[in-house]
Order: C-alpha cells, then structure tokens, then sequence
C-alpha cells in the first residue's frame, strides 16, 4: 500500500505540523510507502480573545473572526 499525499489539516484536533513523526512512525509500522513529510501541512492557532481555531495562511497571524493577533 501507498499513501501519496498526507495532510495535518484536521479541524477538531488542530495537530501541529510537528507531529509528522508520530504519523510517519505509524504508517512504517503499519507497512505503508509514504512522504517524506506533510504535502499540505498546515498551521493552526487558537485565538486567546474568542477561543476560535484558526488556519493559519500565508504567514497572515490574525484571527478570522475577531482579528486579534495569533502567536506566531
């Protein structure tokens, strides 16, 4: 088996882009041919003003629904 893409974007669980080890090792035991890393890894911060879960795009650290600054 071959996973050709893989992305971190999950809405519920927000798992940082550093997590790709833990996925990596999971599909190694599992058997299965995979990236190097996340094809689309992507950026997620929660807004200390409203609680909101960002995504984080181009490098634009700004809440989406109140517009406070997210920590970079």
């Amino acid at each position: 088996m071959i996973v050709g893409e893989i992305s971190n974007q999950s809405t519920g669980y927000c798992p940082d882009v550093i997590s790709w080890p833990a996925v990596a090792a999971a599909l190694d035991r599992a058997g299965v041919d995979h990236p190097a890393a996340f094809t689309r890894p992507i950026v997620f911060r929660r807004c200390p003003q409203c609680g909101q879960s960002n995504i984080v795009k181009d490098d634009h650290y700004v809440c989406a629904l109140c517009e406070t600054p997210l920590n970079a």
